[in-house]
């Protein structure tokens, strides 16, 4: 409760407020997309019977040895496909000419292929694609296999379709994490939210793809902002601190610092608030981004070691309202005490009658010694009724 205040309060004194609380993302249920219905079931049949006979190993049945033993009921049995039984690597060859289709059929046909044979994953299946003769020694041997999905290219393609049903189904499916991950970056490159939106919420891990995602805040899309920080575990601290030390050396390079960023990051993940990012709004004498980062400080203390360093930065603003801000915040924090930079100061200001500076020195404890003297000179009556009450050395 305590830091809900602080934060409440370090905002108010520039006309900030806490923004709304993001919804997390969390894994969709499974989805059935019709696989059994018709035409759904028909054409994913008709796929699997193509599979199987434009194989280069498949003989046709009428030239089958067997066939002409069989009888004529037995031939007819045969020759009808809707009794046929279809091997995983044959349902693979299957799915992968689905894939390469230039329009996708409904995401009902693709699952009908998918629930034709036992997997356990995605990555089951790809490795069936390129060896037909797995499944057998699988069962044979009866041991378990890893499964190398590495060159798997088909949730590439559904992302690239922008078809977030296929996209869901091959998920749900236990795509594996590399092949979620390399998803979202096509999806990113595209831009799609949507399709980013549906991989992160499976669990796609967005880190890998800083210098993109850095191109993306720089030209202001806080949609993916807001849709990366909604999954907490897409992008690490680093990556984000990564983001935000650009977006610093942009402003001081002459950019405008988006202190919406800025905001709406460390609202979501305080722990970036930090004694150098202090440092580095208060170089660049930016009131407001000065004030988010004491908002999202956990305590005064973190920021105790860089005191000093951060009042003669202040100093140096040039603006004296604000670099009157500036020196409240840092008073409001515990930040400004005697020191020899903040005597100077003080007489500046007592020189320049900035009179709410002034006070503010006075009341933080800085020696009044020098800016009395000077007040008591040129005979400055409200000057030294305010520098009288300052601490003075024994």
């Amino acid at each position: 409760m305590a830091h809900v205040r602080r934060t409440i309060y370090f905002l108010s004194q520039v006309s900030l407020s806490p923004p709304l609380r993001l919804t997390r993302l969390t894994t969709p249920p499974s989805q059935d997309f019709y696989s059994q219905s018709s035409p759904n079931s028909e054409i994913a049949h008709n796929l699997l019977v193509q599979a199987r006979v434009t194989s280069p190993n498949y003989i046709q049945l009428e030239d089958q040895k067997l066939h002409f033993l069989r009888s004529e009921k037995q031939k007819v049995a045969v020759c009808d496909t809707s009794t046929w039984t279809f091997t995983k690597h044959e349902v693979a060859i299957a799915f992968d000419t689905l894939m390469d289709q230039p329009v996708l059929p409904p995401a009902g046909v693709a699952q009908a292929l998918l629930t034709a044979v036992d997997l356990k994953s995605l990555g089951e299946l790809w490795a069936h694609l390129g060896d037909a003769t797995l499944e057998k020694r699988m069962k044979s041997k009866r041991v378990s296999v890893e499964f190398d999905d590495g060159g798997m290219h088909w949730l590439d393609k559904a992302v690239s379709h922008d078809n977030v049903n296929y996209i869901h189904l091959l998920c749900q499916m236990q795509a594996s994490q590399k092949i979620m991950d390399r998803a979202f970056g096509i999806a990113l490159s595209k831009p799609s939210l949507r399709a980013m939106k549906l991989l992160l919420s499976f669990g796609a891990v967005a880190s890998g793809f800083g210098d993109t995602i850095n191109d993306e805040i720089k030209e202001q899309n806080f949609e993916l902002v807001e849709l990366l920080l909604s999954a907490p575990n897409s992008m690490d601290d680093q990556t984000w601190k990564e983001c935000l030390d650009e977006e610093f050396s942009r402003a001081e390079a002459g950019g405008c610092l988006s202190i919406s960023f800025l905001l709406l990051l460390l609202s979501n993940r305080p722990g970036l608030a930090s004694d150098t990012l202090l440092l580095g709004a208060l170089r660049l004498h930016n009131v407001q981004a000065t004030a988010i980062i004491l908002a999202y400080g956990t305590s005064n203390e973190m920021f105790l070691s860089i005191r000093h360093q951060a009042c003669e930065l202040v100093s140096h603003c040039q603006d004296d309202y604000d670099r009157f801000m500036l020196f409240k915040l840092l008073s409001d924090s515990d930040l400004v005490e005697d020191s020899l930079p903040l005597r100077q100061e003080l007489v500046k200001d007592t020189k320049a009658r900035h009179i709410p500076l002034v006070k503010l020195l006075v009341q933080a404890g800085v020696e009044v010694v020098a800016a009395l003297n000077w007040a008591v000179s040129y005979v400055d009556i409200e000057l030294i009724e305010i520098l009288e009450c300052g601490s003075r050395s024994s």
